[in-house]
């Protein structure tokens, strides 16, 4: 039971004890950094109301945490082989065909289409002009 009241202190302090400080100097907001967490503190000049914002996750730690993982994706999204990097005009090329051969046929059905709901258009107006009686 020790350690484990142990380990909620250290977690405890881990997360109050303030390790950074930042104040934005425009909108007079402050921010107090620990190892787990962040507090912003915004105070409102005309109404004297301070905003209290926690943020969990935003510690020093986690940022660490974060900047890392986030630097190990990024390496793998660059190449450092040239072959690999360049781009051969002739596949694209080829795609953007392709591509346009879908749109072409996209364009081919829509027309059938319009075609279609102009011919219903023109049986709903004869319709109505057939049944339609100026005596009733």
């Amino acid at each position: 039971m020790k350690k484990f009241w142990k380990a909620l202190g250290v977690v405890t302090l881990a997360a109050l004890v303030p390790v950074r400080y930042r104040k934005d100097e425009e909108t007079g907001k402050q921010t107090f950094q620990s190892l787990l967490l962040s507090l912003d503190v915004d105070t409102d000049q005309e109404s004297k109301a301070i905003d209290i914002g926690v943020n969990l996750g935003e510690g020093v730690l986690t940022d660490l945490g974060r900047k890392l993982a986030g630097a190990v994706r990024e390496s793998e999204m660059f190449t450092d082989d040239p072959a690999e990097a360049a781009l051969d005009p002739e596949e694209l090329q080829t795609v953007a065909d392709d591509l346009q051969a879908a749109a072409d046929e996209a364009q081919v059905a829509a027309d059938e289409l319009q075609a279609a709901a102009d011919e219903a258009q023109a049986a709903a107006d004869e319709a109505t002009a057939a049944d339609f009686d100026p005596e009733f």
